[in-house]
């Protein structure tokens, strides 16, 4: 149960962007000295701005056993600075694994107190010594991670921790600071007790936290998270794994995620309710016949191993990212969405897409209806079952996003013996006129990315297809687990697109402007056809 549990955990959370508190995980010894440019100067004497930003980015037990050395105002120093905890921190260096549920609680009751108490900010200001006491903000100050971050890039896709909380925050400090606040709280991996559970809610209730995001992975069953957390005027954003979760003031949060939890009846009607402050919600273990979202605040909805047989879109505004994560429902309508820019991953096999009551299908003579705003699409597909009609499919759906500037195409199937795999010289597509007058491949569609590569023949069919016609592409990504694709089968991808490029009638592509990059999943990465 609780490896099953830990798996899923991770894939959520590979999803989310990194948090300040990895700094200290990764930062160069050589960037926490403190500076000086005197070899004989007093480290004591240092600005506390100066020992806030070393403090900052040592590991939690090297904060420890090393802080007194900067000042011997050190603890004062940090329990100004908001608290990022995440039990990641532990490991470095490391201490055994059943004690780091007692390291967490010991360093999260230090950092409160009593509570967060708010100081004004000193005149004076930032010279030597003990004269300034302004604290400086963590670097990396533009926080947590960002669900309600910029989608102009190809790496959006990832969630992350509240921005626009950390702005809301300095705002209100301008003319002091907090002592002993905590802003972000992430338990992920940890072994904990239900006795070390509730003095974590009772510090983070004192401590005003933002963002709390806690997993149970060896707890049997779904224990009751404490309601006096939920119910806590600070929180802005959550994330649970494994719970039991009541709160009728759920809807006032700014982020929710609740991962194969248990909840109450008509608690996700809440959370989708037009009146709802909720901007993004995550969710899984949805079962139903329909799921609809019609003119709320929901800016992002993630759903995760959800069973429902339609999601509906009605004028739902505000909507800019759906992300349908093991969720493939029959259906997706979608009738107005003005701001939707992007969508994944849309099974082009067991989902029907419909926009404004029109099912888009390959061989329709009337013309689709458009959603202009989409910028990203990935698409989830099955080249064995959909073989030659894959390209006219993709086609199709296409027409109806014309500016898309990055495209992804998962495959969910093996290569089977009928389809083989890649040979240098297979023969193109017979007669190719695919994705011929597409608005994107003409003007927009920038990223290509193939992932669960495998190398199968009608993979590759399909990529020469786009290569044809996509005028403006800069780079086309293919993306495989780790030892999945044989070095011979790289070997022909890589003499296959060699003479595509001969051949195509794609200037872009004969002139090397666009890049062909074959990566595992460790992140290594291959240059091909060059």
């Amino acid at each position: 149960m609780e490896e099953d549990r830990r798996r899923s955990a991770a894939f959520v959370m590979s999803g989310f962007k990194s948090s300040p508190t990895e700094a200290t995980e990764s930062t160069p010894r050589a960037l926490l000295a403190p500076p000086s440019t005197n070899r004989h100067a007093d480290w004591r004497r240092l600005p506390d701005a100066a020992v806030a930003r070393v403090l900052d980015r040592l590991t939690v037990l090297d904060l420890f056993r090393l802080g007194y050395l900067f000042s011997p105002r050190w603890l004062h120093i940090w329990r100004l600075l908001p608290l990022y905890l995440h039990d990641r921190q532990f490991t470095t260096p490391p201490i055994p694994a059943g004690n780091v549920a007692q390291a967490i609680t010991n360093v999260l009751e230090l950092h409160v107190g009593n509570g967060v108490q708010f100081v004004p900010k000193q005149g004076g200001g930032g010279g030597g010594g003990h004269g300034g006491n302004e604290v400086a903000a963590p670097d990396g100050g533009g926080g947590g991670g960002g669900h309600g971050g910029a989608d102009d890039s190809s790496s959006d896709e990832e969630s992350g921790l509240c921005d626009d909380v950390i702005a809301h925050d300095a705002a209100m400090l301008n003319g002091g600071f907090e002592i002993g606040r905590v802003f972000c709280f992430r338990v992920e991996t940890t072994r904990w007790s239900l006795e070390q559970l509730n003095r974590w809610c009772a510090a983070l209730h004192r401590g005003r936290a933002r963002v709390i995001v806690v997993a149970n992975l060896h707890l049997p069953g779904y224990p009751r998270f404490p309601q006096a957390l939920l119910d806590c005027t600070s929180l802005l954003e959550l994330h649970l794994f494994f719970f039991t979760v009541e709160a009728y003031r759920i809807d006032r949060l700014l982020v929710l995620g609740l991962y194969s939890c248990a909840w109450g009846l008509g608690m996700i009607d809440r959370a989708i309710h037009r009146e709802s402050e909720i901007r993004e919600l995550a969710i899984d273990g949805v079962e139903g016949s329909t799921f609809r979202l019609a003119d709320t605040r929901l800016q992002t909805l993630r759903m995760y191993e959800n069973q429902v047989g339609t999601v509906a879109v009605d004028n739902a505004t505000r909507l800019r990212k759906l992300h349908m994560h093991h969720t493939w429902p029959s259906r997706i309508s979608i009738n107005g969405a003005p701001r939707l820019r992007k969508i994944v991953s849309l099974d082009l096999f067991t989902t029907v897409l419909e926009i404004q009551g029109i099912v888009i299908k390959a061989g329709m003579v009337e013309q689709p209806p458009e959603i202009r705003s989409v910028r990203y699409l990935g698409l989830r597909v099955n080249y064995t079952t959909m073989v030659d009609m894959l390209p006219r499919q993709i086609e199709q759906i296409l027409r109806s996003f014309p500016r898309v500037k990055s495209l992804k195409i998962l495959r969910c199937d093996d290569v089977t013996q009928a389809e083989g795999l890649l040979q240098w010289n297979d023969a193109h597509y017979d007669g190719n006129n695919f994705f011929d007058g597409l608005e994107c491949f003409n003007y927009h569609l920038r990223w290509i990315y193939l992932t669960g590569f495998r190398g199968g023949k009608c993979e590759v069919a399909l990529m020469k297809a786009m290569l044809d016609k996509a005028s403006v592409l800069t780079q086309l990504r293919m993306e495989y687990s780790t030892g999945s694709l044989p070095q011979l089968t790289l070997n022909q991808l890589n003499l296959s697109l060699r003479n595509f490029k001969l051949h195509t009638p794609n200037g872009a592509v004969r002139g090397d402007l666009v890049s062909f990059v074959a990566a595992d999943a460790s992140g290594s990465c291959v240059r091909l056809a060059v």
